[in-house]
C-alpha cells in the first residue's frame, strides 16, 4: 500500500501529477521528470484547473489576495513544490528575497503552518521600494513598489495567525546570510528582486544554505523587464554548470540534487 503523502496525511485531498514520457532519474543535478510534471502539467495537461480546486490552495490564494502581483501560473507551481515535492526534503523553510507587499510570504506561510507547522518563513526586504539599481542594465528603478511597509505584514500574520513569518528588514546584501539562524536550511529559495546586484548576491549566498534538493526559484528572470534577473541566472548557470528543471512558468532549479538521490516516488 502506498505511503500516504503529508496532504493526505492532513486531511487534504491529494494531487494527481501526469505521467512524462522522459525518463524518471536524476540528471545534470535536476530531475527533467518532476519538471515536466509541473511545467507541461501546468500549460497543458490540466494542472491548472487540479490546483485551483485544491482547498489548501484556495486558503493559501485567500491569504495573499491584493498583495502580490505574480502569475497565477506560477503561485500554482509554488503550491505545487511545496506541497507535493516537499516530501522528498529534509528542511521545509523557505526563504523569499523581495517580498513586496508580502503576498507570497502569507502564501507559503499558510501552506508550511498547514502541512509541517515546525518550518518557516524568512521574508527579506527593503519594504521601502526598489534601491538604487544598475541603469545600464535594470529597467526598474530606485524607488519602485514602495507601497508597503513590513508591519503591515505582520500585521496580516498576525491576523492569519501565522506564527511562523519572520521578516528581515533592509538591503538583502546586508542582511543575508546574518538574518537567518545559522543552522536553518532551506527547502525553497524564492528571488524576487527584479535587478542583476541583488539577485547576482542572493543566489550565490543562499545556495550553500539549501538542502539536498532544494529548489531555487526565480520570479522574473523570463520577464520582458527584467533583463538584469536574467543575467544573474546565466551567471548562475556558467559559474555551477547547473541546469534548469524547469522554464516555465519560471525558472527552477535544484541544489545538491545528485544521482543518488531518489525521484518523488509518491506522486511519479
Amino acid at each position: 500500500m502506498p505511503t500516504p503523502s503529508t496532504l493526505e496525511r492532513c486531511g487534504y485531498p491529494p494531487l494527481s501529477l501526469p505521467a512524462s514520457a522522459v525518463t524518471p532519474g536524476v540528471h545534470g543535478g535536476r530531475a527533467p521528470y518532476e519538471g515536466y510534471q509541473r511545467g507541461v502539467g501546468l500549460e497543458y495537461g490540466g494542472l491548472r484547473a487540479a490546483v485551483e480546486g485544491h482547498p489548501l490552495y484556495q486558503e493559501a490564494l485567500q491569504a495573499a489576495t491584493g498583495r502580490t502581483v505574480m502569475s497565477g501560473d506560477r503561485l500554482k507551481n509554488l503550491f505545487l513544490i511545496v506541497a507535493v515535492f516537499f516530501d522528498a526534503l529534509e528542511s521545509r523553510n523557505i526563504i523569499e528575497f523581495g517580498c513586496y507587499k508580502g503576498g507570497s510570504v502569507l502564501f507559503f506561510a499558510t501552506l508550511l503552518k498547514r502541512l509541517y507547522p515546525k518550518a518557516k518563513v524568512y521574508g527579506l526586504d527593503t519594504f521601502k521600494g526598489m534601491p538604487r539599481n544598475d541603469r545600464e542594465l535594470d529597467l526598474h528603478g530606485e524607488g519602485e513598489f514602495a507601497d508597503t511597509s513590513v508591519e503591515d505584514i505582520r500585521k496580516a500574520a498576525r491576523a492569519l495567525r501565522l506564527d511562523n513569518v519572520i521578516l528581515v528588514e533592509g538591503l538583502v546584501q546586508d542582511t543575508f546570510p546574518s538574518g537567518a539562524p545559522r543552522d536553518a536550511a532551506f527547502g525553497l529559495a524564492h528571488i524576487d528582486l527584479d535587478l542583476y546586484a541583488p539577485i547576482k548576491y542572493v543566489q550565490d549566498a543562499v545556495w550553500g544554505r539549501m538542502t539536498p534538493g532544494g529548489y531555487v526559484v526565480y520570479d522574473d528572470a523570463t520577464a520582458s523587464t527584467c533583463i538584469g534577473a536574467t543575467q544573474a541566472v546565466e551567471e548562475l548557470i556558467a559559474d555551477r554548470r547547473v541546469h534548469s528543471e524547469q522554464v516555465f512558468p519560471h525558472f527552477v532549479f535544484r541544489a545538491g540534487l545528485d544521482a543518488g538521490q531518489g525521484l518523488n516516488t509518491l506522486h511519479g
